[in-house]
């Protein structure tokens, strides 16, 4: 039986005061900041980063960062230490969206983490972003 470790971190749009990336290279260097952190143990640091960049109420916010808190010993514990990050992909839908993919890595096992970012008129906005253990799907299943 599989064990999902932490699942679905999706954050959907609830206010209209996020603030925006002026363009997709400020996108991919908050996903790569973020994924900086989280390789350096500081995965709490990490999800900081987005804080000001989604559209979610604090209080939402901080329900997630504490599921995290409470979650980081199992993931620790069934697939190691944490060994470093990889981007995976990037890939744009038209000219508003735009998906970034990283991998975890830990000694026994690696975790998904999907950063994307929308385009509404000016600058960009994280408008979800998740992660899970899931690893088969990265690779195009027929």
């Amino acid at each position: 039986m599989k064990i999902i470790v932490f699942v679905i971190l999706s954050l959907v749009y609830t206010s209209s005061f996020a603030a925006t990336l002026p363009d997709k290279d400020a996108a991919k260097a908050l996903a790569a900041s973020v994924m900086h952190k989280v390789a350096a143990g500081k995965t709490q640091e990490g999800l900081d980063l987005v804080k000001p960049y989604l559209m979610i109420p604090i209080a939402e916010f901080n329900v997630m960062k504490n599921q995290f808190t409470m979650q980081a010993p199992v993931i620790e514990q069934r697939f190691g230490k944490a060994i470093g990050v990889e981007l995976v992909k990037t890939e744009e839908v038209g000219r508003s969206l735009m998906l970034i993919v990283y991998l975890q890595k830990f000694e026994k096992h690696a975790m998904r983490w999907k950063f994307y970012f929308y385009k509404p008129k000016k600058g960009w906005t994280l408008n979800t972003f998740n992660f899970d253990d899931k690893i088969q799907r990265l690779f195009n299943q027929k």
